[in-house]
């Protein structure tokens, strides 16, 4: 059964769409920082970036779920009920920086000057 990620497909959304506006500006912030809600958001914004110059230089993951209890109110009422809440939140955290311009010489194109 496959599951529906209707926040995933607008963070993805919003990813590609700061990408493409990065490209279009020519403006590279140093050093970018991203939250991922999952593996398959982290995975297509890491391949897009990767491919105008990104590299990975931290990550971390945490947990998908924070809690916390809400005490009940003590209006000299009997049966304190306190309350647990529960909220998704980006799991995935990586710190990109951008390559320099000049590649070792291994990994220029064969042929040519750039």
């Amino acid at each position: 059964m496959a599951v529906i990620r209707i926040v995933g497909s607008i963070r993805d959304w919003i990813n590609v769409r700061d990408v493409r506006r990065m490209v279009r500006r020519q403006r590279f912030p140093e050093p970018l920082e991203r939250h991922y809600i999952d593996r398959a958001e982290y995975g297509k914004d890491e391949a897009a970036l990767l491919a105008i110059g990104y590299m990975v230089v931290a990550r971390d993951e945490t947990p998908t779920h924070v809690g916390v209890t809400i005490p009940a109110a003590s209006n000299g009422a009997t049966g304190h009920l306190d309350r647990r809440v529960q909220r998704r939140v980006a799991s995935i955290h990586v710190v990109y920086i951008r390559r320099t311009e000049a590649a070792p010489a291994s990994t220029r194109p064969a042929g040519g000057t750039r």
